[in-house]
Protein backbone atom coordinates (compact mmCIF):
# COMPACT_ATOMS: atom_id res chain seq x y z
CA UNK A 1 0.00 0.00 0.00
CA UNK A 2 1.38 3.39 -0.99
CA UNK A 3 0.53 6.75 0.50
CA UNK A 4 -0.29 9.52 -2.03
CA UNK A 5 3.17 10.96 -1.25
CA UNK A 6 4.74 7.80 -2.68
CA UNK A 7 5.88 6.26 0.62
CA UNK A 8 5.01 2.70 1.57
CA UNK A 9 4.19 1.51 5.09
CA UNK A 10 7.62 -0.19 5.11
CA UNK A 11 9.25 3.22 4.43
CA UNK A 12 7.30 4.74 7.35
CA UNK A 13 8.28 1.89 9.72
CA UNK A 14 11.98 2.21 8.82
CA UNK A 15 11.91 5.98 9.39
CA UNK A 16 10.30 5.43 12.81
CA UNK A 17 12.89 2.80 13.80
CA UNK A 18 15.73 5.13 12.84
CA UNK A 19 14.22 8.06 14.76
CA UNK A 20 13.62 5.97 17.89
CA UNK A 21 17.11 4.39 17.78
CA UNK A 22 18.68 7.87 18.02
CA UNK A 23 16.47 8.99 20.92
CA UNK A 24 18.21 10.30 24.06
CA UNK A 25 15.83 11.53 26.81
CA UNK A 26 18.35 13.96 28.37
CA UNK A 27 19.30 15.53 25.04
CA UNK A 28 15.74 15.61 23.71
CA UNK A 29 14.20 17.09 26.88
CA UNK A 30 10.53 16.34 26.13
CA UNK A 31 7.89 18.70 27.49
CA UNK A 32 5.51 15.90 28.46
CA UNK A 33 4.60 12.24 28.08
CA UNK A 34 1.20 11.48 26.61
CA UNK A 35 -1.02 8.68 25.45
CA UNK A 36 -1.44 9.29 21.72
CA UNK A 37 -4.70 7.95 20.25
CA UNK A 38 -5.02 7.96 16.47
CA UNK A 39 -8.50 8.24 14.95
CA UNK A 40 -9.69 5.00 13.37
CA UNK A 41 -10.77 6.79 10.17
CA UNK A 42 -7.32 8.28 9.47
CA UNK A 43 -6.44 5.57 6.93
CA UNK A 44 -2.65 5.77 7.35
CA UNK A 45 -0.35 5.04 10.32
CA UNK A 46 2.01 7.49 12.00
CA UNK A 47 5.51 6.76 13.23
CA UNK A 48 8.02 7.94 15.81
CA UNK A 49 9.22 11.40 14.87
CA UNK A 50 5.85 12.58 13.54
CA UNK A 51 5.18 16.30 14.08
CA UNK A 52 1.45 17.00 14.15
CA UNK A 53 -0.08 20.20 15.48
CA UNK A 54 -1.30 20.13 19.11
CA UNK A 55 -4.23 22.25 20.35
CA UNK A 56 -2.58 23.33 23.64
CA UNK A 57 -5.08 26.15 24.36
CA UNK A 58 -8.37 27.23 22.81
CA UNK A 59 -6.54 29.62 20.49
CA UNK A 60 -3.06 28.04 20.15
CA UNK A 61 -2.20 25.23 17.77
CA UNK A 62 1.52 24.38 17.87
CA UNK A 63 3.72 21.76 16.28
CA UNK A 64 5.15 19.04 18.48
CA UNK A 65 7.40 16.07 17.77
CA UNK A 66 6.26 12.71 19.15
CA UNK A 67 8.67 9.87 19.96
CA UNK A 68 6.90 6.57 20.68
CA UNK A 69 8.76 4.36 23.12
CA UNK A 70 6.92 1.05 22.92
CA UNK A 71 6.68 0.65 19.15
CA UNK A 72 7.72 2.45 15.98
CA UNK A 73 4.31 2.59 14.36
CA UNK A 74 0.84 3.66 15.47
CA UNK A 75 -1.98 2.29 13.34
CA UNK A 76 -5.38 4.00 12.97
CA UNK A 77 -7.57 3.25 15.99
CA UNK A 78 -4.59 2.43 18.24
CA UNK A 79 -2.97 4.23 21.18
CA UNK A 80 0.64 4.41 22.39
CA UNK A 81 2.69 6.35 24.91
CA UNK A 82 5.01 8.99 23.47
CA UNK A 83 7.33 11.75 24.58
CA UNK A 84 6.25 15.09 23.11
CA UNK A 85 8.43 18.15 22.55
CA UNK A 86 6.44 21.27 21.65
CA UNK A 87 7.58 24.20 19.55
CA UNK A 88 7.98 27.54 21.40
CA UNK A 89 6.33 26.70 24.76
CA UNK A 90 7.18 30.19 26.07
CA UNK A 91 4.16 31.48 24.11
CA UNK A 92 1.58 29.33 25.97
CA UNK A 93 2.71 28.91 29.59
CA UNK A 94 0.82 26.92 32.24
CA UNK A 95 -1.47 25.17 29.75
CA UNK A 96 -0.91 21.47 30.56
CA UNK A 97 -2.09 19.29 33.41
CA UNK A 98 -2.03 15.56 33.98
CA UNK A 99 -5.19 14.00 32.55
CA UNK A 100 -5.89 16.80 30.08
CA UNK A 101 -6.66 15.72 26.51
CA UNK A 102 -5.50 17.85 23.62
CA UNK A 103 -6.42 17.51 19.96
CA UNK A 104 -3.80 16.45 17.46
CA UNK A 105 -4.17 17.83 13.92
CA UNK A 106 -2.74 17.64 10.43
CA UNK A 107 -3.65 20.97 8.97
CA UNK A 108 -7.29 21.64 9.83
CA UNK A 109 -8.13 17.93 10.19
CA UNK A 110 -8.17 16.33 13.66
CA UNK A 111 -6.31 13.00 13.47
CA UNK A 112 -6.44 12.05 17.14
CA UNK A 113 -5.91 13.10 20.74
CA UNK A 114 -3.09 13.13 23.26
CA UNK A 115 -3.86 12.56 26.94
CA UNK A 116 -1.20 14.17 29.16
CA UNK A 117 0.32 11.54 31.50
CA UNK A 118 3.33 13.46 32.91
CA UNK A 119 4.55 17.04 32.47
CA UNK A 120 8.35 17.49 32.50
CA UNK A 121 8.51 21.18 31.55
CA UNK A 122 7.48 23.08 34.73
CA UNK A 123 6.85 26.19 32.61
CA UNK A 124 3.94 24.39 30.91
CA UNK A 125 2.43 22.93 34.08
CA UNK A 126 -0.91 24.54 34.93
CA UNK A 127 -1.26 25.78 38.49
CA UNK A 128 -3.77 23.83 40.55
Amino acid sequence: MKHPSGYTIKDVIEAGKEQRSRFNFDQYQPDFMGLVSLNSDRGWPITSGVRPAHQVTADVLTSGEQIFFEDDLLMPGESARAYVKLLSPEYYPHCLSVGREINMNEGSRAIGKVKVLEVYNAFLLASS
